[in-house]
């Protein structure tokens, strides 16, 4: 102490004026030192910016990629593989997105069929990494860095898979992204001076960088800084080296793609640390050198003052310093002490309370920025007194409670507006908060307008300078979407129990890994055969009806790939069930865990129903064609019979007309008798169509077989058994019995053929059978029959026997297993008994013989007594006018004279509408018209019509190639006067006018 005082003053002086200027330099340093941190905050943030707003382009880009991709796989000339109309879509589209280097659409095999730019050779993908990743995810999937083959420029490419209507991947379509246009991304941003970017691939490999790019591209990133990166959270900031050894602040983002285990891109972005703190640093040299420059001059005036005296001055500046003290800053001491070494210290205290000054104007903007982030806060920042009332709120708790401003609410409770349910446990947070104890509270409430908001609320104490809890400070969150979003949740986790409990399909979650059944439905035990609790323990993977019906490796490879197959199989269920379904495998993804959906329908009696419905299907279209053929066989036997008509009565005329004696009589014979074959085999064509000319009366099949047993004897080799198995009291039949012997003799000789020079037995059995729809629907020809008894007859051998394409034939006309036959006797059978609206049920396996057995409906009712067959009557004349209508001139020649033979005079016409003129001139004259059914202009039909309406009572004999059966069914009420069916003779043709004479 003795020792300072002997120090001079303008020492002291000085001393004081270096010791005021301390806590001045102390400050601007410590500020200097927060302006620079808060410079590499906020060069940190716009590192941040720059990595999101980058990431934001290139999802942009992803997305746009993704939608263009996903349009042209359904485009169909994509689906065609049509490269000539889909290259001009792809170069028109590339044209429009100038940010795409190309597009390609590549098959399977790698193998490029499509691409928006000319390739000069054969290009293959299968080496590329998005060709390999759309086709194990079936997803869009990222590249690397790669050089294009075709423009030999750096690219990157996303690859999208391309499925056919089954959902198989069947090729993949790509898009290039040019690198060059990341750089025009930091030009758009305006950024500080040496900022730059960096985007990687997946390996790290640079993609585009913002400063210098020609000397990085392509080459690898350092392997400690991507390590760090790869290792790191999704996005984050730190300070080390950049790539030309600078400092730098450098944020990073990491880009991913749904489905793809690593980032498929990294971007970071970095600010030298020198950018980013020049103004700091300038601002605090330029502040040093201020008060350094101030220092020197206080120093300098100190010296001269020092040189003064000091007197009452010391008192003056002692009141000046306890005004100091009191907190009057503004006041200035150098206007109170002039000069001397004491003007210099005044000078220092106005100093000081500059500084002073300085700092209550820091503390005041540090309280501004605080309040200008309570109010920029997007949660609710609040504070509440101990009985609720509000103290404090910024914006956002403003807009939560739907205020327009802070005095609306200021002071008043919030208890009153939380709803009854979470009012006590608010409460209670509350005086938990007052004890020290944070917490936190999941409520809902209402605002002023009545709108309900759930929040989440973190509240903790608020303490004051002497750490006294004065308030509750709480964070609150606004959670009302949140909520709903589980509302929805739950209500959707309840339809898929109701969806599962109530489907009628067998539904089945199993454990990917294990195998293990995690989850099943009542339907799937019921579809089984067993119970839930037993199915519950069941694994897959050993079930060996799974591992049988190949159904275990179809879930084995949905698992592998996650593509949904439909697997159809025949299961011999656990529970001892034979079942037939179909099952829909897909995979599921729970937690990142692989499970398998089995999604099953009984398909049993559907598969049943399909079977019938085939072969239904199959026995209407044997019908649909023996008909067709039916059909062509009638018109070819209707116009034989007209031309044998005119060969056979001009032969039966010439005969006639020759003396007994001439040489010519056995030529004419001969050609009447081979005319009289051809018209029989016109006869067999008919029967095969079914329109043949049947003498119908009730027949007893028993009998009609014994009666031709001799016939049958001799007709069959003599190696050959014949054994008759007759029923008794068999119903009669209605029957023509000289076709049904004709289709008797067929089968018998047949079966004779069928065993040849072998010895064998021909069986003939009948009987009497009820048949249903069922047992009729297993025949041929059942599309018209009717149920009820049926008399049924069997001829079966143990011959050779048929494969099943022979029996599919055995009925096709001109078909036949004979050298010499003519394929038409097996036709005739099946057109005889169809004509008897009967059906044959064939059976015939090869070497075990065949057996063919006729179906007959049987008469109801009592037998009725059999016709008495008419003698034979000459040729009787007679007279009158005959009106003759065909459209053939031999028909009309021949039937004028044959007429004229017999004595009638004769009109003729060649078709309907020249008899009807003739009839309207000489309608009294004419006593009978022949009338041909079937001519060009008007048929026979439409002029039966007009002739009836002309005169009622006219006499009109039908003629035609088809059966009179057929026709009298189809002229029923008309009032026809009789048919004669062609080839006729002249007394059939006597015999018919003799019976209109006498009508």
């Amino acid at each position: 102490m003795t020792r300072s005082s002997t120090l001079s003053t303008r020492f002291l002086l000085l001393l004081i004026t270096f010791v005021v200027a301390l806590p001045a330099a102390g400050v601007i340093i410590y500020s200097g030192i927060q302006f620079r941190n808060a410079m590499i905050d906020d060069a940190g943030k716009e590192t941040l910016r720059v990595t999101e707003r980058i990431g934001a382009e290139q999802r942009n880009l992803v997305v746009a990629a993704e939608q263009l991709m996903t349009s042209l796989a359904q485009l169909p000339e994509v689906k065609a593989r049509d490269a000539a109309r889909v290259e001009p879509i792809l170069k028109e589209l590339r044209k429009l997105n100038p940010m795409y280097g190309n597009i390609i659409v590549a098959d399977r095999q790698g193998r490029v069929w499509a691409t928006a730019m000319p390739m000069r050779q054969q290009l293959i993908t299968s080496d590329r990494r998005f060709f390999k990743a759309a086709l194990a995810s079936g997803r869009l999937s990222s590249g690397e860095y790669v050089v294009s083959r075709i423009t030999t420029r750096p690219i990157f490419n996303l690859g999208y898979p391309l499925k056919d209507e089954k959902g198989a991947v069947v090729g993949v379509i790509s898009v290039t992204l040019n690198i060059e246009n990341y750089q025009s991304l930091l030009q758009q941003m305006h950024l500080p001076v040496g900022t730059s970017f960096v985007i990687l691939d997946h390996k790290g490999v640079i993609l585009a960088r913002g400063i210098d790019p020609e000397h990085y591209l392509g080459k690898p990133y350092p392997a400690n800084a991507f390590k760090k990166l790869q290792e790191g959270p999704d996005r984050g900031t730190h300070i080390r080296g950049g790539l030309q050894g600078d400092k730098r602040i450098i944020s990073y983002l990491k880009l991913w793609l749904p489905g793809e285990n690593t980032p498929y891109m990294y971007v970071t972005a970095g600010i030298p640390i020198e950018a980013a703190t020049r103004n700091a640093d300038r601002s605090l040299a330029y502040s040093m050198t201020l008060l350094s420059s101030f220092l020197l001059l206080a120093c300098l005036a100190a010296i001269f003052i020092g040189k003064r005296c000091l007197g009452d001055r010391i008192k003056i500046l002692e009141e000046a310093s306890r005004r100091l003290a009191d907190g009057e800053t503004g006041m200035k001491v150098s206007d109170l002490v002039h000069g001397g070494e004491l003007g210099g210290l005044a000078r220092t205290f106005d100093a000081m309370a500059e500084q002073l000054r300085a700092r209550e104007d820091a503390l005041a903007r540090s309280e501004a920025f605080m309040n200008t982030i309570i109010e920029t806060e997007p949660e609710c920042v609040k504070m509440l007194d101990s009985e609720g009332c509000l103290q404090m709120m910024n914006r956002a708790g403003l807009n939560m409670i739907d205020a327009d401003s802070f005095a609306q609410v200021e002071g008043k409770c919030v208890f009153n507006r939380i709803a009854p349910e979470f009012k006590e446990a608010f409460k209670e947070l509350t005086r938990n908060v007052f004890r020290g104890i944070p917490g936190n509270l999941v409520f809902q409430t209402s605002g002023l307008k009545g709108r309900r908001v759930w929040l989440d609320t973190h509240a903790v104490p608020f303490r004051n300078d002497r750490g006294e809890i004065v308030s509750l400070l709480g964070i609150t969150r606004d959670i009302t979407e949140q909520m709903k979003s589980e509302e929805q949740r739950q209500e959707t986790l309840l339809l898929f129990e109701s969806l599962l409990q109530y489907s009628p399909m067998g539904i089945r979650i199993f454990d990917g890994e294990s195998g293990k059944c995690i989850l099943l439905n009542q339907a799937t035990a019921d579809i089984a055969g067993g119970d839930v609790e037993q199915m519950q323990q069941q694994n897959f993977r050993l079930l060996q009806s799974w591992r049988e019906s190949g159904l275990l490796e179809a879930a084995e490879t949905v698992l592998g790939d996650g593509i949904a197959r439909v697997h159809e199989v025949e299961l011999h269920t656990s529970f001892g069930k034979d079942i037939a379904m179909s099952y829909v495998l897909s995979r599921l993804m729970i937690k990142e865990k692989k499970h398998l959906l089995v999604v099953g329908r009984d398909v049993t009696d559907e598969r049943r129903l399909t079977e019938d419905k085939k072969r239904m299907e199959a026995q209407m279209l044997h019908v649909q064609k023996l008909e067709s053929l039916g059909v062509l066989a009638g018109g070819i036997a209707h116009d034989f019979n007209n031309i044998l008509m005119a060969i056979m009565g001009n032969a039966e005329l010439a005969l006639l007309r020759l003396p007994q004696e001439s040489p010519v009589r056995g030529n004419l014979q001969n050609i009447e008798k081979s005319s009289q074959r051809a018209a029989d085999l016109a006869q067999q064509m008919l029967a095969y169509s079914g329109k043949g000319s049947f003498l119908i009366e009730e027949v007893n099949v028993n009998a009609l077989v014994e009666e031709m047993r001799h016939m049958l004897d001799v007709s069959i080799s003599k190696k050959v058994e014949m054994h008759l198995e007759l029923a008794e009291d068999l119903p009669l039949v209605e029957v023509d019995a000289t076709q049904i012997r004709q289709v008797v003799m067929n089968l018998v000789i047949n079966a004779s053929e069928a065993i040849g020079d072998k010895n064998g037995v021909i069986s003939i059995r009948t009987g009497a059978r009820r048949c249903d729809a069922v047992t009729l629907s297993q025949l041929w020809l059942n599309d018209r029959l009717q149920e009820g008894l049926y008399v049924y007859l069997e001829v079966s051998d143990n011959g050779c026997g048929m494969a099943p394409e022979t029996v599919a034939k055995i009925f096709d006309p001109f078909f036949t297993t004979k050298f010499t036959g003519r394929g038409l006797g097996m036709a005739a059978v099946l057109g005889i008994v169809r004509g008897h609206n009967g059906t044959i049920e064939v059976r015939s396996e090869p070497g075990e013989g065949s057996s063919f057995t006729v179906f007959i409906p049987a008469v109801s009712g009592d037998a009725r007594p059999q016709p008495q067959a008419q003698e034979a009557l000459p040729a009787p004349t007679g007279t009158g006018t005959v009106l003759l209508v065909d459209d053939e001139e031999t028909i009309r020649s021949l039937g004028t004279e044959m007429l004229e033979t017999l004595g009638y005079h004769v009109l003729t016409a060649e078709d309907g509408a020249a008899a009807i003129e003739i009839f309207q001139r000489q309608k009294d004259d004419i006593t009978c018209v022949i009338l041909d059914l079937t001519m060009p202009h008007m048929d026979g039909e439409q002029a039966l019509r007009v002739l009836r309406s002309l005169d009622t009572g006219v006499q009109v004999l039908l003629s035609s190639g088809f059966s009179e059966q057929e026709i009298t069914q189809r002229f029923t009420g008309w009032g026809l006067t009789g048919f004669i069916q062609k080839p006729y003779r002249l007394t059939d043709l006597s015999r018919k006018l003799q019976l209109v004479h006498k009508s």
